[in-house]
């Protein structure tokens, strides 16, 4: 199968609202709120979200796409603050309508003044939103706001939902007027990127897109939540859709202090139980680590086939160092089961051609709805070449299986007593049936449950034979 040859960013078919204002203000405990879930991060402290968070929300029977911004500063010229303007523009310059977060509390600041200018300039649908109103005096000082020259004002407090309601029926009025095309549920595959913090995930999300979407940086834990951005690729000649999330870098919890980092660490957490397949990113330099392995036991244990990325490759001798890494590879990862391996510099993009594609495949190899009498004959090849072991007296006795479930690819056996089949038949069936249906890199699960043979249910015959003293 052709390499994927492809990668172009496409628009989100719903509407985008999109929260901005400066740090601090209360931007992310609204987007939350809005939501109703809590998607992105909060912390009383600036400077917290610096990524774009992207998601979904139901506002007034509309299905908008809200997105959640870094504190903005407009005149920053260098640094993080300097990438979280250039996105904060690029979310401006698409969004459907923008709300213009201020904080009631501390009345209007001259840094508020010089976002409303660039609003003026990029935004056509401005909503001024005065939050942290948590009461009567602060919905007469938010009136000051009407200075930054847009239409309305809407005071709310987004901690104690006060406004909430009110704030929602000014989006969807202001979003009944335009003409956007209803989104069908599409097909996408979600695709997160993993590993411990500094790897090179937001570079080799950057490298796959072809823009600077996500912040990149030297200092370890740059990205703090997770972003989603849509993509079309093409694999083996058949357009597809795929949803790149980018993570942040999961710590051993032992160095997990700081409250933000542990927050971090549970979006990190949602957004593996939330995609289909998971690009686990190495770093070949520093080597294969333990924390390495505990990332990949949380994807395997949620499900997630895992791609194996060997990041900063460049950066070797591969003539001594391939041997080294396979060695490392083996011994700390070596529970994933028929690994799929990739070796790749994200800063260079060399190895990437195709990768997308390679999670692509991995997640249609487990996308299949096999049916009972399949999986009963694989299940009947397997006992038969392998008859399970007795325990005393008794012996397994296999009725039939069936497959309940693609997420992770899981098959239940009824059996006389599940607890006749020890464990190590048991990692035998699963192994058969990863085999048998060419399930790479991802696990298979086997669920027993007990059946009498007075539910006139025929027995598989393994040619074991009865027990005997």
């Amino acid at each position: 199968m052709s390499e994927t040859r492809q990668v172009s960013q496409i628009p989100w078919q719903l509407p985008m609202v999109a929260i901005v204002g400066r740090a601090n203000v209360g931007k992310s405990t609204l987007f939350n709120r809005l939501v109703r879930r809590r998607r992105s991060l909060v912390e009383d402290r600036p400077g917290v979200t610096r990524d774009r968070v992207v998601s979904e929300a139901r506002i007034e029977g509309r299905d908008v796409l809200l997105v959640d911004t870094g504190g903005l500063d407009p005149e920053a010229e260098e640094g993080i603050p300097a990438a979280i303007r250039r996105q904060v523009s690029r979310v401006i310059e698409d969004a459907a309508l923008v709300l213009f977060i201020v904080d009631a509390r501390t009345g209007l600041l001259p840094l508020d003044q010089h976002i409303a200018d660039v609003l003026r300039r990029g935004a056509e649908r401005v909503v001024v939103v005065a939050n942290k109103a948590d009461g009567p005096d602060q919905d007469s000082a938010s009136s000051e706001f009407h200075a930054l020259g847009f239409d309305e004002v809407v005071p709310v407090s987004a901690e104690h939902r006060r406004g909430i309601g009110d704030l929602e029926v000014t989006i969807g009025a202001r979003l009944a007027s335009l003409d956007f095309a209803s989104a069908e549920r599409d097909d996408a595959t979600r695709i997160a990127i993993i590993g411990r913090p500094n790897v090179g995930k937001s570079s080799l999300l950057n490298c796959l897109i072809g823009e600077e979407h996500a912040i990149v940086a030297d200092e370890p834990g740059t990205t703090r939540d997770s972003t989603d951005v849509r993509l079309q690729i093409q694999s083996g000649g058949v357009a597809c859709d795929v949803v790149l999330v980018d993570t942040a870098g999961l710590r051993r919890a032992a160095k997990r202090s700081d409250r933000l980092e542990r927050g971090s660490a549970y979006m990190a957490l949602r957004s593996i139980e939330r995609a289909d397949v998971a690009l686990l990113m190495l770093d070949v330099i520093d080597g294969i680590t333990d924390q390495d392995a505990k990332v990949a036991r949380l994807a395997l244990d949620r499900g997630r086939p895992l791609v194996l990325v060997c990041n900063k490759w460049d950066a070797v001798d591969r003539a001594e160092r391939r041997p080294q890494v396979e060695r490392q590879l083996d011994r700390k990862l070596g529970f994933v089961p028929d690994p799929v391996v990739r070796h790749v510099s994200a800063l260079t993009g060399k190895g990437t051609r195709g990768l997308l594609g390679t999670a692509v495949r991995l997640h249609r190899e487990l996308r299949r709805d096999i049916s009972t009498s399949q999986v009963n004959q694989v299940l009947r090849r397997a006992v038969t070449r392998y008859v399970a072991p007795a325990s005393g007296l008794r012996r397994p006795k296999f009725f039939y299986a069936t497959q309940v479930s693609d997420r992770p690819f899981t098959v239940m056996v009824f059996v006389n007593d599940p607890r006749l089949v020890p464990r190590n038949y048991r990692k035998y069936l699963e192994s058969y049936f990863r085999k048998e249906y060419s399930i790479r890199s991802a696990p298979v699960r086997l669920l027993l449950r007990p059946r009498s043979r007075s539910d006139d249910t025929e027995e598989i015959d393994t040619g074991g034979g009865p027990v005997r003293r």
